[in-house]
């Protein structure tokens, strides 16, 4: 199971939860495993959500409108009721043959009897926690103004903000978590090494953003972000791709990002044509330095802030003294910064099953980036890498 039961349980008695429901695309995926196409299409407006009791091993309520009620099918984790709002229609002809999910979705359209979220949500509410209580809603998917309009509809209700409960829960993940983390890590090795068995002289930017999107799409992921820029322009990394073509002796830079099967992969990696420069090498390997001292010293009780500092100073040591960073990393799961950060103010403390997202990147104005980017997870009895390729400076012949 992807939910850390044990740890939102205590988390809830801790803050004298009764329930919590989820409000975003990331926090629906975790309580259920559904990856809400409402939610998707309308991040800004849509209503999707999943209401969790204290037992939370007695399974969510999940609410949705009628048209998408349909995905309460697909979820990985014990549902128990599907609440559609709306007006959707779905007939049933007499001599159609259901089968057992047919007719489940079926009793699910039927029953739909609420006009809108709100008051579909409030039923959820009360079905879970009837007679009162203290409700954790994710306040990141909804308007104050429906957060208001909640509580006044449930006035026995305490309605209280819970995103940051379940950040918190989501740090330590679960087995199936780290199994769906090197998963997604494993699409994006595998679309870094089909975008390089393409790179050779005269090949342009965008198409080595197109292959490696291709890649992904072709494993089953939803590229987020392709970064792949050609040597100077490198520094600017952020930008769309250019027709820019490679020539030997020039170095590709990768920063990409992924969702597959709801989890992230962001990896970077640099190749060059050829043999790489002298200062190129050195740069690369001191911030290879770097991302390798994480690995091997991050350990639990560890503050986010005390793994940056022995980060940097290792970049430095390495051979970039002027080395300078306002993060070296972030938790990585259902969003691609989940905690921990791992930046100097950071009091937050890696746990094991804590999965750290480490980079070391150095960005020069006329030379481009050195950069190298991987998940590991904190272990109390050694850290464990997530990603298998190479993390040193590739060259291609």
């Amino acid at each position: 199971m992807r939910i850390n039961h044990s740890r939102l349980q205590q988390r809830m008695r801790d803050f004298r939860l009764d329930a919590v429901v989820s409000s975003t695309a990331e926090n629906l995926l975790y309580l259920t495993g559904i990856d809400s196409v409402h939610l998707g299409m309308f991040p800004h407006s849509g209503r999707a959500f999943a209401a969790l009791p204290a037992n939370t091993g007695d399974g969510a309520i999940f609410v949705c409108g009628g048209c998408e009620i349909d995905q309460f099918l697909d979820a990985d984790e014990k549902i128990v009721e599907a609440v559609a709002y709306g007006t959707f229609f779905r007939e049933v002809p007499e001599e159609v043959t259901m089968t057992p999910e047919d007719e489940w979705l079926r009793q699910v359209t039927v029953a739909s009897r609420f006009d809108d979220a709100l008051s579909a949500l409030a039923y959820a509410i009360r079905t879970v926690c009837p007679g009162g209580g203290r409700i954790g809603l994710d306040e990141d998917g909804v308007p104050s103004a429906f957060f208001d309009a909640l509580a006044e509809r449930l006035p026995r209700w305490e309605i209280v903000a819970a995103a940051g409960h379940l950040r918190y829960v989501r740090q330590v993940k679960t087995e199936r978590e780290l199994e769906l983390i090197a998963a997604a890590a494993a699409v994006g090795e595998n679309a870094i090494r089909a975008t390089i068995a393409i790179a050779e002289e005269g090949v342009t930017e965008r198409e080595l953003v197109r292959e490696f999107n291709r890649s992904v799409a072709a494993q089953g992921g939803a590229a987020k972000f392709t970064l792949i820029r050609i040597g100077a322009n490198a520094v600017a990394g952020q930008r769309r791709a250019t027709g820019t073509v490679l020539r030997r002796g020039q170095a590709i830079w990768f920063d990409v990002g992924a969702v597959v099967g709801g989890y992230w992969f962001d990896i970077a990696r640099v190749c060059t044509l050829g043999e790489p420069d002298a200062r190129l090498d050195k740069l690369y390997s001191a911030v290879l330095a770097g991302e390798q001292a994480a690995v091997e010293q991050a350990r639990p009780g560890m503050s986010g802030a005390e793994l940056f500092e022995l980060t940097t100073d290792r970049v430095r040591e390495s051979g970039i003294p002027h080395y300078r960073r306002n993060h070296v990393g972030h938790g990585i799961g259902v969003e691609v910064y989940d905690p921990v950060l791992i930046r100097p103010d950071s009091t937050t403390e890696l746990e094991p099953g804590t999965v750290v997202n480490i980079e070391t990147p150095y960005y020069e104005f006329g030379f481009g980036c050195v950069h190298v980017e991987d998940p590991f997870v904190v272990e109390a009895d050694g850290n464990r890498l997530l990603t298998t390729s190479t993390r040193e400076l590739i060259v291609l012949p």
